[in-house]
């Protein structure tokens, strides 16, 4: 297959799987659980373009809304979203791994693990797109309470674990994707001299 179609192909999964997991949650997970992914490539196939995709969007319309340096400001927030959304990705994957590890050890499958935080923050990417194009909307991010769903089907679909267990995994990894973007974001806006 040659590379332009790999990437067509690539780029219909992403929207397709993403759109599924907000209109048809299990379908979805049913689906992304019978991949054979090797180890990073939810990563490199799906975290990567959807990061890349914002950080795209938030330089043009940080560019576009600054009311002064208009290249320089939309430089720095598009950095900064960079590193929010890709720490908020390792910091969730991290935790996950440590908690399957220590809690879990028979269900602990670093592909699987990285399947469910990878897809699980396809709310995250959605919203922030849209509030960045339309910052009028920014009511839209109670939204991303949307993962804590997602993050409770795809933990059903594919480690198959009990309710209790669920329970706790779910509110591990949904609040680690929810808040873990805003605080390094805010982290590093504070560290930065004059934003």
């Amino acid at each position: 297959m040659s590379p332009e179609l790999s990437m067509k192909k690539n780029l219909v999964n992403i929207f397709s799987y993403s759109w599924g997991l907000m209109k048809s949650t299990t379908p979805t997970w049913v689906k992304i659980s019978n991949e054979n992914n090797k180890e990073n490539e939810s990563f490199t196939k799906f975290v990567v373009p959807w990061v890349v995709l914002c950080t795209l969007i938030v330089f043009v319309f940080e560019t576009i809304y600054a009311e002064s340096k208009h290249v320089e400001t939309g430089f720095i927030y598009a950095f900064v979203n960079l590193l929010s959304l890709f720490g908020a990705y390792f910091f969730t994957r991290t935790i996950t791994n440590s908690y399957f590890k220590k809690n879990l050890p028979e269900l602990f499958s670093k592909i699987k693990i990285e399947k469910i935080v990878a897809y699980s923050f396809a709310v995250i990417f959605m919203i922030k797109i849209i509030t960045t194009i339309i910052p009028s909307l920014f009511f839209l991010q109670i939204l991303n309470i949307y993962t804590i769903y997602i993050v409770w089907d795809g933990c059903r679909v594919i480690f198959n674990i009990n309710e209790d267990e669920r329970g706790k995994i779910m509110l591990l990894i949904s609040l680690s994707i929810i808040f873990t973007p805003a605080i390094i974001n805010k982290i590093v806006l504070f560290m930065l001299p004059a934003f």
